[in-house]
């Protein structure tokens, strides 16, 4: 493993978009930001990860910050991890798989960030390297917003992933309050029937997952075991159903791994 200071952001402003190209060739396992400055995490209002171009990796600072804690991962005022990697995983291959690999098939790779209402920011970031290999399956964190009016179950609307051949290691519904409980649907038959809140939070704390506010996590590699991931490859359907006690908006984080192409 190497760990290594990446170029400088240029345009880090108070208000603007921060940019990087960051060199192709080694594999990327994590990207850690350092803010300084009156910059906080929620400030961050868009992080973007582009490869070749496309959007593989989306977030906020704030809500990335709670996805990592609820992993059981380090949390700092002035660092911020992007992570492609499980590194709790039972095996290594199952650790590094979905890390980007950008030897051969990458010609860009480009990390975005949006601040919003810092004063006098600084932005560093480092990388965790692995040795070079050509591009295959890469981690994604995809991001999709749903509305509801009112009390009672509703679809939240992601992305048709069946038949589309990702593997689904975990979806976080990020929401205002009123989310209570959540089913999931394969083919139609019910995989996690009406979960409440706090069941889940404790199902999740079971293996050292450490549940968040407002932030529903679906998780079924919990165990860290990721054959236990969702594959869409035999799948004709995938749904989401979540009760809610009023209206609330929705953001639901998909954590996939997935060819580039593809999602």
């Amino acid at each position: 493993m190497l760990f290594v200071k990446n170029v400088p952001f240029n345009n880090v402003v108070a208000n603007g978009v921060a940019t990087v190209n960051l060199p192709i060739g080694m594999s990327y396992n994590r990207i850690l930001l350092q803010l300084g400055g009156t910059f906080t995490k929620a400030m961050i209002t868009d992080i973007k990860v582009k490869l070749n171009g496309k959007v593989i990796f989306q977030n906020t600072g704030a809500r990335l910050d709670l996805i990592q804690t609820y992993r059981g991962f380090a949390a700092s005022a002035n660092f911020l991890v992007i992570d492609f990697t499980e590194a709790r995983a039972r095996t290594m291959a199952e650790q590094y798989v979905g890390n980007l690999n950008t030897a051969q098939g990458v010609s860009s790779l480009t990390l975005e960030v949006t601040i919003s209402g810092a004063t006098s920011p600084t932005l560093d970031s480092w990388s965790e390297l692995g040795p070079p290999a050509p591009l295959g399956v890469i981690y994604k964190q995809l991001m999709f917003v749903s509305s509801n009016t009112g009390s009672g179950k509703f679809p939240v609307r992601l992305i048709d992933v069946a038949n589309r051949g990702c593997i689904v290691k975990r979806v976080h519904f990020a929401h205002g309050g009123n989310l209570s409980s959540l089913e999931v649907k394969k083919n139609g038959i019910v995989i996690f029937d009406n979960v409440p809140t706090a069941v889940n939070s404790f199902l999740n704390g079971q293996y050292e997952k450490t549940a968040q506010t407002n932030l529903f996590s679906y998780d079924p590699t919990c165990t860290d075991n990721y054959s236990e991931a969702i594959r869409t490859n035999d799948m004709t359907s995938l749904e989401f159903n979540a009760t809610y006690s009023a209206s609330d908006t929705t953001t639901a984080v998909v954590e996939v791994l997935d060819v580039l192409g593809n999602l």
